[in-house]
């Protein structure tokens, strides 16, 4: 079953992994011998309304020639880079560093696409705001971006992962989760990793609240803040960041260099101007938090004890939930690493092993 009530439109339902439009990668782009690429702008559905939208992304097959069966797919869902039309990765010289994760998994032997997500990018045309850490819509775009995919006639199998960090990694859990009710026709989803996913984002208005956000969370709130505005007219910036200018241009950037809208000087409140505000807040990120419902797609969750943009104690409750809930999750936790844990060779194993069909282990 889907986890979302919205309604989908009749034409985002028959257009929806539809292909617009298709581009030549950028030439500064730096890819493996015998790379076949190309960008996409595809067709997809907002988890907000249900309408049907367009969506940037690219896809990437390892050599002109798939093996029998065609090439196992890896989608692929960027992290924060901002929340306009210029953040979008497929329209950046290096994907604000993802191409580092694209080259890998074609060395390895997989298909990639990744997406902009809705409301980034420039060549899909006049699109809906971005949703910043609204799921459903990121799950959908996500999905979708697989349609588009198999149907380049690149050779590309339907047996596909998801795998994300940070709000990829809530993008894929929520592909998982929707798939039951939207993934038909996308062929067979055999897992989604989830890196330092931001699966549950309320605590950052509890926290502003508070007063008790880490620098890290401090940098990010204001993105968090305009990014939800952005959905939902009734979260006014200037209800949240009265200590700050809430009129300055938002920038784009990497969650590498602790993506940041707005300059927070050190020791500034950003608690809401009342407490209804507050609770504005609270309730649409509480809205937004995953799981939301049991799903049938295995999970490995990699995350960083020490990480000081999502809190350990909870990324451990969100998985406690998910596992309560039923579903088959492998939580790795690495000690001393913060938000950019490196999943290391186990995450390349766990993949391996879901493309051979071996049962998937949990720990839940």
């Amino acid at each position: 079953m889907s986890s979302t009530s919205v309604k989908l439109s009749a034409e985002a339902v028959e257009q929806r992994g539809g292909i617009v439009r298709t581009d030549d990668i950028p030439e500064a782009w730096s890819l493996p011998d015998g790379t076949v690429a190309k960008r996409l702008v595809y067709r997809s559905t907002s988890g907000v309304d249900g309408s049907a939208t367009n969506v940037g992304g690219a896809v990437f097959v390892p050599g002109p020639t798939p093996p029998a069966g065609g090439w196992p797919l890896i989608a692929y869902a960027h992290g924060t880079t901002g929340i306009t039309p210029d953040c979008a990765p497929s329209d950046q010289a290096d994907m604000f560093g993802d191409l580092t994760a694209v080259r890998d998994f074609l060395d390895a032997g997989y298909a990639v696409v990744t997406t902009d997500y809705q409301g980034l990018g420039t060549r899909t045309g006049q699109q809906a705001p971005h949703p910043y850490l609204e799921p459903v819509t990121a799950g959908y775009n996500v999905i979708d971006s697989v349609r588009a995919a198999q149907s380049t006639g690149l050779g590309i199998s339907p047996r596909w992962l998801a795998a994300g960090r940070s709000q990829g990694g809530a993008a894929v859990w929520s592909a998982a989760e929707e798939f039951g009710g939207y993934g038909g026709g996308s062929g067979e989803l055999l897992g989604v990793v989830a890196v330092a996913p931001l699966l549950d984002p309320q605590y950052f208005a509890t926290r502003a609240q508070e007063n008790t956000l880490t620098r890290a969370q401090q940098h990010l709130y204001p993105l968090v803040v305009h990014g939800v505005s952005q959905a939902d007219p009734a979260v006014k910036p200037g209800d949240h960041l009265s200590a700050l200018d809430t009129s300055a241009v938002p920038q784009c950037g990497d969650e590498r260099t602790a993506v940041s809208l707005l300059s927070v000087p050190k020791n500034t409140s950003l608690g809401a101007v009342t407490p209804e505000a507050a609770q504005t807040l609270h309730d649409r990120l509480a809205a937004y938090a995953l799981p939301r419902t049991a799903t049938e797609v295995p999970i490995l969750a990699v995350y960083g004890a020490a990480d000081d943009v999502v809190p350990v104690d909870v990324m451990e409750d969100t998985l406690r939930r998910a596992c309560d809930a039923g579903d088959r999750v492998l939580s790795d936790r690495q000690e001393l690493q913060g938000h950019i844990v490196d999943p290391g060779p186990a995450m390349a194993a766990w993949v391996r092993d879901r493309v051979a069909g071996l049962p998937a282990p949990s720990n839940c």
